[in-house]
């Protein structure tokens, strides 16, 4: 039986990005300043099937993305506060992803995501050809696949005890006659009788927002994500964000507040950091005054102090970020 472990830590955006589980590939930047840490478990338990528990231990990010096609996933969040794709998770909640879903949230320490990870091949007897229709209807939503999210009950909360359980034999470094035999044929088959259950049942975790409101938030996120226009020698306002969006300012502050826990002004300013932090970690040419009123820090004083809050270093030393005090 195929049985690897690994432990991993990060303490910045990219080697974060680098330690989520596979089977997608997600953005992930930082919403505060200060310290970030993140931990990753991580278990084979045979081809194509494997247990993940990610730990925030300090920080917030944004996380989104879409999984590869015909992977599956099964996750459990357990937090003090998290926003998964609009809905505001509190204590512990199922997530259950298949190719293509969408997922995104927004997180602040602490927080736990404990994941199954499954291959196309395996994923097709967890979820047979007779089902799949059924799923990719509960996954299907407005805006195309999401990851659904779905009340822990009896047979999930059995399912994560023993995934637990098993990543924690892992961990442990458990000689082979600690392991069951059939533990990944049996983590097959309760994760199968897990999706049928799902697939009989229509309870779902209530939205936190109209799905107006989430749409106006993301369509913010991606205007601020474009590079500033005219060599970002103008501000891009809030005033502008409406106009744009056709939406009023109170409208806009709303929507933002809900999606992500903070205003225009603060969500601009962590990602016009994060866009000046990856230009100075490349080879670009230009200055760093330069580059920063590119993306609209006019005051280089105030541009370095909120660089070293957001990164732990001067804007100088930006490809050799260091983690700050926490």
């Amino acid at each position: 039986m195929t049985r690897r472990f690994e432990y991993a830590s990060a303490t910045d955006p990219d080697g974060a990005a680098a330690i989520m589980p596979g089977g997608w590939r997600p953005r992930l930047y930082r919403l505060d300043a200060g310290r970030l840490h993140l931990t990753r478990k991580y278990l084979e338990l045979s081809p194509g099937l494997s247990i993940e528990e990610l730990r925030l231990v300090a920080g917030g990010v944004r996380v989104d993305g879409a999984l590869d096609p015909g992977v599956l996933k099964i996750g459990f969040f357990e937090t003090q506060e998290m926003r998964v794709l609009g809905h505001r998770v509190s204590n512990a909640v199922l997530g259950v992803a298949y190719g293509g879903a969408r997922f995104d949230s927004v997180n602040a320490a602490p927080g736990m995501a404990l994941t199954l990870n499954f291959s196309p091949s395996l994923a097709r007897r967890v979820v047979p050809d007779h089902a799949l229709p059924r799923l990719l209807a509960r996954l299907c939503g407005p805006n195309g696949l999401a990851t659904l999210l779905y009340p822990v009950t009896p047979k999930a909360f059995a399912l994560r005890q023993e995934a637990r359980r098993l990543l924690a034999l892992g961990e442990s470094g458990a000689a082979s006659a600690a392991w069951p035999h059939d533990a990944p044929d049996a983590m097959v088959a309760a994760c199968a009788d897990l999706i049928e259950q799902i697939l009989g049942s229509a309870l779902r975790i209530p939205q936190m927002t109209a799905g107006r409101r989430r749409d106006l938030a993301l369509a913010v996120e991606r205007l601020l994500w474009e590079r500033p226009a005219g060599g970002g020698f103008r501000k891009f306002s809030l005033d502008d964000a409406s106009l744009r969006l056709r939406a009023s300012r109170r409208s806009v502050q709303l929507a933002l507040q809900e999606e992500f826990g903070m205003g225009f002004v603060a969500l601009k300013r962590a990602i016009r950091l994060q866009q000046v932090h990856a230009i100075l970690k490349s080879d670009a040419r230009g200055g760093i005054g330069e580059i920063a009123r590119a993306y609209e820090f006019f005051h280089q004083s105030r541009f370095s102090k909120h660089y070293r809050e957001m990164f732990g270093v001067l804007p100088s030393m930006g490809s050799n970020e260091a983690p700050t005090g926490g």
